[in-house]
């Protein structure tokens, strides 16, 4: 049996001094159970907007937060409902979701040896690779990687740069569970990678809205009904709880 891991980043990058954190979340599905996901998200998109088909737009969780997108004319009652509702209907998935967040601000503080970009990457990168290799191992399942392209038609030096460091953490291992190369796509075709970047938009803007007024009740119900799924490592302080059970 195959799983299919979808990744997306969030938060901002090394060189944004303003914030302090960088987040890699994978929602990760059965590849049996895909089909059950794209069929549930597509009827959750139409509820949402009935005019328009669910195809034609994207589940981003930036856009329902700000209102722009899709998102532009409704209320921020709505909106706020909307985070709520996605939660609930991806609480019902067999699906898991495994995040790592990186305190960029501490990480300079402890740490020496990140000091670019690519040193994020590459610590974040291999911390979920190890988490996501190791549920492999636990089910004895293979796995293929889904990676939300940031490159354009003109450059491809983003995702060159997350391939080097899976090449790099692949040839440091015994043994692997995944199949081939991570594969690379455009969250507009791929549900698994809108439910990706949805999550980790959650988890980004939770840290963010936590002891705020502002939609913090909302948030904090939608970030709570997918806790029993997830898994979150936080760098440099290494905790985690790990749920894996199916609802």
């Amino acid at each position: 049996m195959t799983i299919l891991f979808y990744v997306d980043e969030g938060g901002t990058g090394w060189n944004d001094m303003e914030t302090n954190f960088f987040f890699l979340a994978s929602f990760a599905i059965h590849v049996q159970h895909w089909s059950q996901m794209d069929r549930e998200v597509s009827a959750l998109k139409k509820e949402l907007f009935s005019g328009k088909e669910p195809e034609d737009w994207e589940l981003k969780g930036r856009d329902i937060w700000q209102g722009v997108g899709s998102f532009k004319k409704v209320s921020r009652e709505f909106r706020l409902q909307t985070f709520k509702k996605i939660s609930e209907a991806m609480s019902q998935l067999p699906c898991h979701i495994f995040a790592v967040q990186v305190n960029k601000k501490r990480l300079r503080e402890t740490s020496e040896d990140i000091k670019d970009e690519t040193g994020l990457y590459r610590l974040s990168f291999n911390q979920l690779l190890e988490q996501l290799n190791a549920y492999l191992k636990q089910s004895n399942e293979t796995g293929i990687l889904l990676m939300d392209s940031r490159s354009t038609q003109h450059t491809s030096i983003q995702d060159g740069r997350l391939l080097r460091v899976y090449r790099d953490w692949k040839s440091q291992k015994e043994s692997s569970n995944f199949v081939e190369l991570p594969l690379f796509g455009s969250s507009e075709f791929y549900t698994g990678l809108q439910l990706a970047d949805y999550v980790v938009y959650l988890i980004d803007r939770s840290s963010k809205e936590a002891g705020t007024a502002s939609g913090n009740t909302e948030l904090e119900e939608a970030f709570n009904l997918l806790k029993p799924k997830m898994q979150l490592f936080k760098i440099p302080i290494f905790q985690h709880k790990i749920h894996f059970e199916d609802r």
